[in-house]
Parts: C-alpha cells; structure tokens; sequence
C-alpha cells in the first residue's frame, strides 16, 4: 500500500510537470472550436522497451474517448498507430531514448486517417489526467528526473511525437501506460506516409 502511495505521489509530481510546461496563453481545448489542436489520451496497447525495440517498430495506442478532429471523429476505442523511429538502449547506465511517431488513427472499419500526435504526457494505467492548455507550437522540455524516471521532450512542429528518456536505466512503458497526446490533422508535409 505504502508502494501505491508513493507511485500515485509520483505520478501527481509528473502531471503537474507536464501540465506547467505545457501550458500556454490559448483557450482550453476541450471542445477544439478551432479543429487545431485536441487534447486525447490513448491506452499503450503492448511493452515498449528500449532494451528490445528496433527501429521501425509498430507502436499502437487506443483512444480512451471520442476525438473530433476537423469534422472528423475519432470513436473511443480507435487505435493510433505509431513507429520507434530510433532507440537507444541503456549500456553501463548510461541513458537511454526512445522516440516515436504516432501519425495514423486506425477505425474500426478499418479506414484510417493521417493525423499529427504530439506526446505531452506519459502516466501509469489507471491515472486520471488533467489536460493542459494546447497551442499548435507546445512544446515538453521534461528531464529525466527520480521523481518519476522518465524524460519526454516533444515539439507540435517537429515530425515526430516526442522522445522518452531515462537516466541509467531503459525507458519502459508497461501495457496499459496511459499516453496523453495533443492530436491535429495531419499537414500536407506531415501526411506522407512511409508505409510502416
């Protein structure tokens, strides 16, 4: 119990770093009224490992409520599809990194749809999230600290979701890890797909 106790005050030290530096001088966007920006939050749908992972690897993620997104929606449930554009292990303690893309939302029929996923949060299961404030320019300059042994740094203008570190250990995200992104459409320049 003393162990959960102190994992949950962890995960409260790592929301509100993430909330601090997301947030920007913009409207929340629970509704999108602009179609920009929409704050989801998805479910890690299988191990990513620093340790193991190759590059190339299929990262997915499945929404844990109704996105919509330029007149589209995204139904609860949809899958984001992501890849490992590179990883680095940890050797001899050193640190390790993981950086991912997630630029696809798979339906249920199968259709899928180009999008642009920024990571902005990383959370045990179960967590309850609080979203910041989103700007389509946020960027997550988050360390790896021993608060909560994870760094991500992400930028909404870059091609990729974001890097995950940690210091003298693999980044190790269990099943079920909870995944707070900011979701756009997809950018003529972001849009095209390599196929993985």
């Amino acid at each position: 119990m003393k162990r959960l106790a102190k994992y949950l005050g962890i995960t409260a030290t790592a929301l509100a770093l993430t909330v601090f530096a997301g947030a920007e001088d913009t409207p929340r966007n629970s509704a999108a009224s602009s179609g920009q920006v929409v704050a989801a939050s998805a479910e890690l749908q299988h191990v990513l490992d620093a340790k193991t992972a190759k590059q190339g690897d299929t990262v997915t993620a499945k929404l844990s409520q109704t996105v919509h997104l330029n007149g589209t929606e995204l139904p609860k449930n949809t899958l984001l599809i992501g890849r490992v554009d590179s990883v680095q292990a940890s050797e001899n303690k050193s640190t390790s990194k993981v950086v991912l893309t997630f630029d696809q939302a798979k339906l249920a029929n199968g259709q899928q749809v180009a999008i642009k996923a920024t990571l902005i949060g990383v959370y045990p299961a179960g967590a309850l999230l609080t979203f910041p404030n989103l700007s389509p320019d946020m960027q997550i300059a988050q360390q790896p600290s021993g608060a909560h042994g994870f760094g991500l740094t992400s930028n909404a203008t870059e091609s990729n979701s974001g890097t995950l570190s940690a210091n003298g250990a693999n980044v190790r995200l269990s099943t079920g890890t909870e995944l707070q992104f900011a979701v756009s459409p997809a950018t003529a320049s972001a849009s095209t797909s390599t196929g993985n």
